[in-house]
């Protein structure tokens, strides 16, 4: 009994980190962009990925999770510019001498579709790809990821100085 107990712990315990990681990555990631302005006089920069979760997958797996989410109609200019709307309603709500509860309820529940949306499609590209994996395939993926996530996020040379 002790012999099948460890592993099933040590499996439930990655899945339980690796979907924990998951969920967190992909709302900092859509609440990350709906925030920020991006870089200075360029373009708004977003990372289509979830974070330590692709980067832990084979490079052809990774970029078909990109190519999937970009594909998507959730990242489109146009829902970014909405959120931007939204945000700018947020503010003029929260500024205003009565404050609307009815206008500022409703800009947060579109806020939170658009994100439940982000959260939707990342969730489907990356279960998409991980079900495509054999046993061996899965298993190294998940030792992968365990070491991303005792690493951390990586620094890249284009990250922002903010």
């Amino acid at each position: 009994m002790t012999d099948q107990t460890p592993p099933a712990g040590r499996w439930q315990r990655r899945l339980l980190v690796a979907s924990l990681a998951l969920n967190l990555l992909i709302v900092g990631a859509v609440v990350g962009l709906a925030v920020s302005g991006g870089s200075k006089g360029g373009p708004q920069r977003f990372d289509l990925t979830a974070g330590p979760v692709t980067r832990a997958m084979e490079p052809e797996r990774r970029d078909r999770v990109r190519d999937a989410l970009r594909d998507s109609d959730v990242f489109r200019p146009a829902n970014r510019a909405e959120m931007r709307a939204d945000t700018q309603a947020l503010l003029t709500t929260l500024r205003a001498a009565t404050f609307d509860e009815d206008a500022f309820r409703a800009a947060l529940t579109r806020q939170r579709a658009r994100l439940q949306a982000g959260q939707e499609a990342v969730l489907n590209a990356v279960t998409r790809e991980i079900s495509e994996m054999s046993v061996e395939e899965r298993t190294e993926f998940a030792d992968r990821l365990e070491q991303q996530l005792r690493r951390g996020p990586s620094q890249r040379s284009g990250d922002r100085d903010n």
